[in-house]
């Protein structure tokens, strides 16, 4: 795994606008195999612009720690490994329509994405 990353960092990442820090997240999950939830007696869900429940998910541990703020300040980062993610979660959510909010800040601005685009992205560069 890499090493922590610094507080300039992880502050200049956050400022990132979503869409970039979506390619962040791909290439972040697609290296370490791994993705962030945050957990607490079930996973953390948020809201897109539209109002549908979306399910947060963030790179690394540091991310997902930062949004454990307000109502999800009970929360605690989770990790879910990349074949999970792409053989469980993302399919379980695209059964029930639910869309992934990718790599949220802690002003809740996220990029929603269907759970099986999202798995098409992870596997490969998702073909337009």
């Amino acid at each position: 795994m890499t090493a922590e990353m610094s507080e300039a960092r992880l502050q200049a990442v956050l400022a990132l606008p979503p869409e970039r820090r979506h390619a962040w997240f791909l290439q972040r999950v697609r290296e370490s195999g791994e993705a962030w939830g945050l957990y607490a007696e079930g996973w953390a869900l948020a809201k897109d612009d539209q109002g549908n429940d979306v399910l947060p998910l963030w790179p690394t541990q540091a991310f997902a720690q930062r949004c454990a703020i307000r109502l999800w300040a009970s929360f605690v980062p989770r990790r879910v490994a990349l074949s999970e993610l792409l053989e469980e979660l993302l399919p379980a959510l695209a059964e029930e329509a639910l869309a992934v909010g990718v790599f949220f800040n802690p002003e809740g601005q996220g990029w929603p994405v269907a759970a099986q685009e999202l798995g098409s992205q992870l596997v490969g560069h998702a073909s337009a």
